[in-house]
């Protein structure tokens, strides 16, 4: 009797355990991808997820993906979702309505693209976002290509009858970057990736809102160097070089001229297309590991980086009050 009952018990416990087996299996994924397999098959295709680095946002159940067309991957579009919330808080309406803008705009750059183009431009991409349009260009931007991207954009905006592109920026990208992430058109996905690959591969930039009465050279003096740059960066060592030389013939040793803590770099206030530098220099080495090491600085010695002329301008001393 004992090992009866045990019998039936351990069965049950089978019938039990099947039973959530096969209800684990039948309930639906609460996830991005099976929802567009159930509410939108074989429409959109995931790009990817979005990564936000911002730790407020840690305790947020919140995700971005960029979804493509599956016709057409240069029509992208950006859903926010949460698994925690009924259908994921997203509609097919929105998503739809979404798309029709992401061709609307893909369609107006590619317009733009093919203008562009026959005007004599090369090496560039378009985008166009609502108001705005985007082109990026990929060779060395020297005065005359800057004034050749200036002349050639403004000209093929104009010419457009009844655009409603107001917001325009030209951005010059390191060259060696042509074609690696997008070809003709840049996806509206590129804009919300959330790395740094923009900044640190835009060299100087234009941008400007169009009305009939711009002109070349109101544009040509509001061009502006990107202190974010992989260039900035690259020009670092070299600028506290040419820093250090001019500080040994004009500050009194001795003195200690930090390389690596407390650097500030930005834009130079009276040249847009150079960097500023600026570099604290002490009595002697400080130890950085020590709290309130800062407070000891002496001042900076400053130097700009012209990008135009390659040299290093405008040294200054500058002592802490």
């Amino acid at each position: 009797m004992v090992f009866t009952r045990h019998l039936s018990l351990t069965g049950l416990s089978l019938l039990v355990l099947v039973a959530i087996t096969c209800s684990c299996g039948m309930k639906k994924e609460n996830n991005l991808k099976s929802w567009l397999e159930e509410n939108m098959p074989g429409q959109l295709v995931i790009v990817e997820n979005i990564v936000d680095l911002d730790p407020r946002r840690l305790f947020i159940h919140k995700k971005e993906t960029i979804l493509a067309d599956a016709k057409d991957s240069e029509v992208q579009i950006v859903v926010t979702w949460s698994k925690d919330e009924e259908g994921l808080g997203i509609s097919k309406e929105d998503i739809t309505t979404q798309l029709e803008e992401s061709r609307r705009n893909t369609a107006a750059a590619r317009a733009l693209f093919a203008d562009l183009k026959s005007r004599g431009l090369d090496t560039f991409s378009v985008a166009v976002v609502d108001m705005a349009a985007y082109v990026l260009t990929y060779q060395e931007p020297t005065p005359e290509r800057r004034a050749t991207y200036a002349e050639t954009v403004l000209a093929a905006i104009t010419a457009i009858p009844n655009h409603p592109l107001t917001s325009i920026w030209i951005e010059c990208m390191e060259p060696a970057e042509y074609g690696t992430q997008f070809k003709d058109i840049i996806p509206f996905g590129y804009w919300r990736r959330g790395d740094s690959y923009h900044d640190s591969n835009k060299i100087m930039s234009l941008d400007f809102e169009w009305n009939d009465e711009v002109r070349l050279e109101h544009l040509m003096p509001h061009w502006t160097c990107n202190y974010n740059s992989k260039r900035a960066s690259e020009q670092m060592d070299a600028a506290y070089q040419a820093a250090a030389h001019w500080a040994s013939k004009n500050i009194p040793s001795p003195f200690y001229l930090e390389a690596e803590h407390m650097i500030e770099f930005s834009v130079d206030e009276t040249d847009p297309l150079a960097f500023r530098y600026s570099f604290p220099y002490f009595e002697s080495k400080p130890d950085t590991t020590v709290y309130g090491y800062e407070e000891t600085a002496l001042g900076h010695v400053s130097v700009s980086y012209q990008t135009d002329q390659k040299a290093f301008t405008h040294f200054e001393k500058v002592t802490e009050e």
